[in-house]
């Protein structure tokens, strides 16, 4: 009588296992995890949007909107709501992603942020989350969007994308890299920074968040903005006469617009829909 129980209990566990497999194996790969995934479609993404923008590029530092929107990681319903909100405010440029567009840094992560980024009416720019790190993420963002650290001007404005991302990345930032793209402060009405984690934040040591902001203070820059903290921060965070700006999480169903003027000054506001 024991004899057949555990047989009758063994072809149970068999069935259950044979049904996992075959539940898994009918899905067609719902959330493939595998970091080693190369089958991008979708790449190129910074210099197709940096071309839209130019399209729209003025002489001259006239009065513009963009959006910041920053770590969405897996919350990409919300993501979604806040794109169909930017999409009603037809005074916005471009939007600006600070970074964490995915959780886990997989390409699947990466397509569904595509799916839903790509129906925004303006031109978007990203720079690199420490999520977007994870797995193999770093070599996917580069095959989707392209360099890690980069920098475009629009109407006499510059804006700088750099990677600041220190413990996922195993590296330390390109600071020589961020000091020279400053180092042309002079030609240009007034110079916005984006990064992902703040310098004052937890990955930043006192050394390097010294470096960070000098480099800051001694190049014209007016305004530096970041996510990863999911709190909504405006201030001067040294009282050197730069703003840092900390757009909210999306979870939050919160972002940023910033409003540059004509000349050296611009106002923020946090939209929470």
């Amino acid at each position: 009588m024991m004899i057949y129980s555990i047989n009758i209990y063994q072809s149970i566990i068999r069935i259950l296992l044979l049904s996992v497999v075959v539940f898994i194996s009918g899905c067609e790969k719902v959330f493939d995890y595998s970091p080693y995934n190369a089958n991008i479609k979708n790449r190129n993404l910074t210099n197709i949007n940096l071309e839209k923008l130019n399209e729209i590029n003025a002489d001259t530092c006239l009065f513009f909107k963009f959006a910041v929107i920053a770590d969405n990681h897996f919350h990409y319903d919300r993501l979604k709501s806040i794109v169909n909100h930017i999409n009603k405010n037809s005074g916005i440029s471009f939007v600006l992603h600070a970074g964490d567009m995915t959780d886990r840094g997989v390409l699947k992560e990466y397509e569904f942020f595509y799916d839903i980024i790509k129906k925004v009416n303006v031109p978007y720019l990203t720079v690199i989350g420490n999520h977007d790190y994870r797995s193999n993420g770093e070599d996917i963002y580069k095959q989707i969007f392209g360099e890690l650290n980069y920098s475009f001007a629009f109407n006499n404005c510059k804006f700088i994308m750099f990677d600041d991302v220190f413990w996922e990345s195993n590296k330390i930032p390109d600071f020589n890299w961020l000091e020279t793209e400053l180092s042309d402060n002079g030609l240009y009405q007034q110079v916005f920074v984006i990064a992902h984690i703040p310098p004052y934040s937890d990955q930043f040591d006192t050394y390097n968040e010294n470096i960070y902001k000098n480099l800051l203070e001694e190049n014209n820059v007016r305004l530096s903005i970041h996510g990863h903290a999911h709190s909504y921060y405006y201030d001067e965070a040294y009282n050197d006469g730069v703003k840092y700006l900390v757009v909210n999480d999306i979870m939050d169903y919160s972002y940023c617009i910033v409003s540059v003027n004509s000349d050296t000054t611009f106002n923020v506001e946090k939209i929470d829909i």
